[in-house]
């Protein structure tokens, strides 16, 4: 009787060997029983990361027992609402795609707090600012009454440090401020006008400076200027050209005229490093119809003078 058991027993583990064998072999190769379809399906996973990491992760409602940055497996394919949830951050929600046999990879997720920091980085009363990349670190500030320049660490921690520039009369439609590379000089515009502005020294008076001053009009509307890499030319795009202005005749003689331009808007960005105007201008093609184009001018001192020959 024993052994008929032990037989009975015997065949009844191998049956269910056989029954069991294939759902552990495709369980063990990502796939998993669709309840809803009654089938094995591929499974996919989502891998979420933070910036901070240790927010709180919620698949469909449900809190999982990891915080990011995390890894959740064994997923249907379908779609599904992620939140991550930090204390003191903004909750981060999005409803998610998941494949079968794919990783869905989200590792740059930003949560943002809800207490920002925000810090007075100077002492006068500002009416407007410019940060150029040629002094880094730094902002350059127009006081409310518009007669001050000052230069302003922009480290919170740091003092107000630099020069006051004061008795100015800046005008109020400044279009934009830049500094030269050489640190010596401040080029804005007003109007159709380039103002240059050169700024206080060890070895100089502020008179003397404010002396050195000056301005010169331009040839129609101004759209940007920028400085030539000299610090001893402006580059001016207007409404209706591009023009290089010499700052030892203070931009009345030795006016180089680049380009006549067709675009009375044009789009124009410089690169600083390498002296490369990108500017765009319309185009007639040979059915008489205008399109506007994106054209690339080189400057840079070692094409210049070829340049110029090529246009005479």
């Amino acid at each position: 009787m024993d052994q008929k058991i032990r037989a009975i027993l015997f065949y009844l583990s191998v049956i269910l060997f056989f029954i069991f064998l294939p759902s552990v072999l495709l369980y063990s190769f990502g796939y998993k029983l669709d309840k809803s379809r009654f089938r094995f399906t591929k499974t996919g996973l989502i891998y979420v990361k933070t910036i901070p990491d240790g927010a709180q992760v919620y698949l469909n409602e449900r809190r999982l027992k990891e915080a990011t940055p995390a890894t959740i497996e064994e997923l249907l394919p379908g779609k599904y609402r992620l939140l991550l949830d930090l204390e003191s951050y903004y909750p981060w929600q999005q409803v998610i795609t998941v494949e079968p046999g794919k990783t869905t990879l989200l590792d740059g997720i930003v949560l943002f707090s809800k207490k920002p920091h925000s810090n007075k980085i100077n002492i006068i009363d500002v009416d407007d600012f410019y940060i150029t990349p040629e002094d880094n670190g730094y902002a350059y500030c127009i006081s409310n009454n518009r007669t001050t320049l000052s230069k302003v660490n922009l480290n919170p921690k740091a003092a107000e440090t630099g020069f006051f520039y004061d008795g100015l009369e800046l005008p109020a439609n400044i279009k934009f401020l830049s500094l030269s590379p050489d640190k010596k000089k401040i080029l804005y515009a007003s109007g159709n006008k380039l103002n240059i502005l050169y700024l206080p020294s060890a070895k100089e008076s502020i008179l003397e400076t404010k002396n050195k001053n000056f301005s010169f009009a331009a040839s129609d509307r101004i759209v940007d200027a920028f400085w030539y890499s000299d610090s001893e030319h402006v580059i001016c795009v207007t409404a209706k050209d591009i023009k290089i202005y010499e700052l030892m005749s203070k931009g009345k003689d030795n006016i180089v005229a680049l380009l006549e331009l067709r675009d009375n808007r044009p789009k124009v960005f410089y690169d600083s490093n390498d002296d490369i105007l990108y500017y765009t201008d319309l185009q007639e093609d040979a059915d008489g119809r205008q399109h506007r184009g994106l054209y690339r001018l080189d400057i840079t001192k070692r094409t210049f003078l070829p340049f110029l020959k090529e246009k005479e």
